[in-house]
């Protein structure tokens, strides 16, 4: 289906807001009376919801709101639009951009791990699987989820590059390139 240029930039728009729901923040301020960005690592994301509130039901109801406000938008544009990549494209990265930069935080959101994730799960669960067997490896290895992480995202395209055309068609590992590339510089900012 053709679809104009503005119909892109509202998805991508529309994403973007979703993504920028600050579900930690709101959380930890409703919960524990704290900005998480001056608690623990500062980051506005579900390891820091865990390691500043100790709350496990907590860290797990702002993991379910991260991942479905990545998870929404991507199942809404596969009912309604079916493949249309450029359409999955800008729910991705804006609900990627919206995590990270959320405007009603001036800007100072998470990593983007659990919303895209989330998006992903739509899309191709199984990037999402690959991902995770990655990082349990390097983290049983090495016991750093932060370098775990990042071994991960990096790795990824890596595998899919392997798999095109056997498993992955070529518009995911453009789609991704991206995506992973953002997430490893969000998670080069937090190393010592």
């Amino acid at each position: 289906m053709e679809h104009n240029f503005i119909y892109y930039i509202l998805l991508l728009l529309t994403a973007y807001l979703f993504g920028s729901f600050p579900s930690a923040y709101l959380l930890m301020k409703l919960t524990r009376k704290q900005d998480i960005r001056e608690v623990g690592s500062g980051n506005v994301g579900t390891l820091n919801v865990l390691r500043s509130s100790k709350s496990k039901s907590l860290t797990i109801v702002v993991l379910f709101l991260d991942l479905f406000k990545g998870w929404l938008p991507a199942w809404w544009v596969q009912q309604n639009f079916g493949a249309d990549f450029l359409m999955i494209a800008a729910v991705v990265i804006g609900v990627l951009f919206g995590h990270i930069l959320p405007v009603w935080l001036k800007f100072q959101g998470g990593r983007g791990l659990a919303v895209t994730a989330g998006a992903l799960l739509v899309i191709e669960p199984a990037l999402v699987a690959i991902w995770l067997v990655v990082f349990g490896i390097f983290f049983l290895l090495l016991r750093r989820h932060i370098i775990a992480n990042m071994i991960a995202t990096f790795l990824l395209p890596m595998i899919i590059y392997l798999a095109v055309n056997i498993y992955f068609e070529t518009q995911i590992l453009f789609l991704i390139l991206p995506v992973c590339f953002i997430i490893f510089l969000k998670h080069l900012e937090r190393l010592p």
